[in-house]
């Protein structure tokens, strides 16, 4: 399974997102450390989840950073994390 689909699945089991995307950068860092051929060696995350309501930013990134452990370790070299509540989300859209 991709890297990015296995993400993709497992962020939605625990957050049950109203809104998630993975984008792959890794073309944006040929040149550079730790370069994957294929990608999925650089990805953004934007997340939009009610698990976020009420929680700092540091305590959403330690919420992503414990479901994806196994990925962090394995390949992953960038993770940029945009996590937003339902209604931080809903502000993205107007």
């Amino acid at each position: 399974m991709h890297l990015t689909r296995q993400i993709e699945e497992k962020l939605t089991k625990e957050f049950s997102p109203l809104f998630l995307k993975i984008e792959d950068d890794s073309y944006r860092h040929i040149n550079h450390g730790n370069y994957r051929v294929g990608g999925e060696s650089h990805l953004t995350v934007t997340l939009v989840s009610k698990n976020f309501t009420d929680l700092s930013r540091l305590g959403r990134h330690q919420q992503v950073y414990d479901c994806l452990q196994e990925e962090l370790k394995s390949g992953i070299h960038a993770l940029c994390l945009k996590l937003f509540s339902p209604e931080e989300g809903a502000a993205l859209s107007e």
